[in-house]
């Protein structure tokens, strides 16, 4: 075992050093070093998806005639992404317009009938006697009374009958104008593409001129200020992951290791391969992207583990290429070069060889503890 000394009781003539021992001591950054188990991982391939994404499709037909930018750009929500040729759908809605109009005409035509109805009655059985209503309703009427060819009131109610009748008939003509104008406005809407959400686009399927029909993908939109890691898991191992358990995963980008937390199990498995999608999520602000290779450390429930010495990870550093540790002990800091094996259950890093359990070990060595010899 290499070890460094250095006395905290032996005189030093160097004052920045019996500073930087004060300060440590004052600091009292000290922990054990613990045993802990160490299991066996499987390492699964997944990929970093962001937190929310949708599809946007074209949701009329109609040639794209505006795209707000390209993959990567941002957009808050309610922004414009694409916008397509509406001249023939306004050409329909001032024809909606002219119907409502005309039926609004025939609201007013039909009370006015229903009304001159109710002062003249029998008013349009005598139409054909025109200028002579009363004159011909005074004769007409009991005559057909005494021949029995007819009954004036019953030919007044229906009369009156016609007349409701008919000024329904206009209100739901009217009716019918307006919802068709409603669904004009609506399909209009519809023909520009908003951000549901603040994100990116993260694909762009469209350009301008394209013509474009009810159904057809135009963006692969996204939130990627948090970002998530889907994996297939095979049903085997994820009986040993419960939601909110915290795993280890490395991108493809570095060797370095990173804390996941599983966010979301899904409850069905995968008829064709057998696995179950697991959705983890990344520490924010990691330097990744959509789509990125991803390595997800499962545990192995099947594998025996074993028990090692683990010391924090921020108390290990290194000098040159060698990690090393500071350990008190004895009145003494001591240099140990250590060798470094795997991440701990705990999130500890195990120690093959350099120290013992029980041992105390400077947890966030600064860079003054990197004393020269």
């Amino acid at each position: 075992m290499n070890i460094m000394k250095i006395s905290l009781t032996k005189p030093i003539a160097v004052g920045i050093l019996l500073l930087w021992i004060s300060q440590v001591t004052i600091a009292s950054e000290f922990v054990a070093a613990k045993t802990s188990r160490i299991g066996s991982f499987t390492s699964l391939g997944g990929t970093v998806i962001p937190h929310r994404e949708v599809n946007l499709v074209a949701k009329m037909p109609g040639d794209i005639i505006f795209i707000a930018g390209e993959e990567g750009d941002a957009f808050k929500q309610g922004e414009q992404l694409a916008r397509q040729d509406i001249a023939a759908m306004m050409a329909k809605r001032e024809q909606a317009k002219a119907q409502i109009d005309s039926a609004s005409a025939g609201i007013r035509n039909a009370q006015m009938q229903l009304y001159n109805e109710r002062k003249n009655p029998n008013s349009q059985s005598n139409a054909m006697l025109a200028g002579m209503p009363s004159m011909v309703s005074m004769f007409s009427d009991p005559m057909r009374s005494i021949t029995g060819e007819g009954n004036s009131s019953v030919q007044r109610q229906t009369n009156l009958y016609a007349m409701e009748i008919q000024l329904e008939t206009a209100k739901n003509a009217h009716l019918q104008a307006l919802a068709g104008l409603r669904e004009l406005d609506e399909n209009i809407s519809n023909a520009t593409i908003i951000a549901p959400f603040d994100g990116v686009i993260l694909r762009k399927m469209v350009e301008i001129g394209q013509p474009a029909q009810p159904g057809v993908p135009m963006f692969l939109f996204g939130d990627t200020n948090q970002l998530q890691i889907r994996a297939e898991v095979p049903a085997r191992l994820v009986k040993g992951l419960s939601k909110g358990m915290t795993l280890k995963a490395r991108l493809d980008q570095n060797e370095k290791t990173m804390p996941i937390d599983v966010v979301r199990i899904f409850p069905m498995a995968d008829t064709m391969g057998h696995t179950i999608t697991v959705k983890f999520k990344l520490p924010k602000n990691t330097q990744a992207s959509p789509g990125m290779y991803v390595e997800v450390m499962i545990p192995e429930l099947s594998k025996n583990s074993i028990e090692l010495v683990t010391v924090p990870s921020t108390a290990i550093i290194l000098r040159g290429s060698l990690p090393t540790v500071y350990v008190q002990k004895d009145g003494q800091l001591e240099m140990r070069f250590v060798r470094v094996g795997d991440t701990a259950d705990n999130g500890w890093s195990s120690i093959l060889s350099g120290i013992y359990s029980g041992e105390m070990v400077l947890v966030n060595p600064s860079a003054s503890t990197m004393i020269r010899k």
